[in-house]
């Protein structure tokens, strides 16, 4: 009984903790900030007209704000890295 009640407060306490994921952006969402890097391949692109950053692509399940310009040059199936503050495309998909 003690143990089980040991985990329930472990539970709690690292519920209350920040976790490892960083800081989240300024709409509350996960961000990704300059010190992140991120490749993977685009799975979807979105848009949205409510958005602070309307241009997404989807990578791995997650969304992640790009501007425009990367926007509209990346297309789905897109190796694409994101690293220094900076998108770029590694690898065109074939098509």
């Amino acid at each position: 009984m003690l143990k089980v009640m040991a985990i329930v407060a472990l539970v709690a306490v690292a519920q209350i903790l920040p976790s490892c994921g960083g800081p989240a952006s300024p709409a509350g969402s996960p961000g990704v900030g300059p010190q992140a890097d991120v490749i993977g391949w685009v799975a979807e692109k979105r848009s949205r007209v409510w958005e602070s950053t309307p241009y997404m692509i989807v990578i791995n399940h997650i969304e992640h704000g790009v501007p425009y310009e990367f926007w509209v040059a990346v297309e789905v199936g897109d190796l694409v890295k994101f690293a220094g503050g900076k998108w770029t495309i590694v690898r065109k998909a074939k098509g």
